[in-house]
């Protein structure tokens, strides 16, 4: 309902509809409801079933093309060992026949690394010192204090 004061907004056709009011006479909300229930129902009655039976008749068809698929696989693996030519495996080489290896493996490479950390597993590969590296000392006792715009001591030449 619009405000009573401000009639002047409404356009005509508000207006018309504000006036019009509900009869007070014979009006029942739980049976109007009732109705509009029933009114509902009466529309879809076949759609509901007609859905459940469409869905239940693809679910048997699935349901038969599968037994039927897996019987002819069952089949097929039956006739399968029938048929089975003899593996026809190659001859290893003989020993003679084979290169010398070229490889000489390092004492750092992963293979002896990894042999000595299974061997003693309270030393880790980072303790291990490997050839061509220095060992790196000590941090500096007390590391120096950075200044805001103190660019002398970040870049080393």
């Amino acid at each position: 309902m619009h405000p009573p004061g401000r009639e002047d907004d409404l356009s005509a056709c508000e207006r018309r509809l504000a006036g019009w009011q509900p009869a007070a006479g014979n009006l029942d909300a739980d049976a109007m409801l009732f109705a509009a229930g029933r009114a509902a129902n009466r529309r879809g009655r076949l759609l509901w079933p007609a859905l459940c039976t469409l869905l239940a008749a693809q679910a048997a068809g699935l349901g038969l093309w599968g037994l039927s698929e897996r019987a002819e696989r069952v089949g097929l693996a039956r006739l399968l060992p029938d048929r089975a030519p003899a593996p026809n495996i190659p001859q290893a080489p003989a020993v003679a026949e084979l290169p010398e290896p070229r490889y000489s493996p390092s004492p750092d490479d992963y293979f002896h690394l990894r042999r000595r950390l299974e061997q003693d597993p309270g030393r880790w590969l980072a303790a291990a010192p490997t050839a061509g590296t220095k060992p790196i000392g000590p941090p500096p006792a007390r590391p120096p204090i950075l200044r805001a715009g103190q660019l002398d001591g970040l870049f080393r030449q």
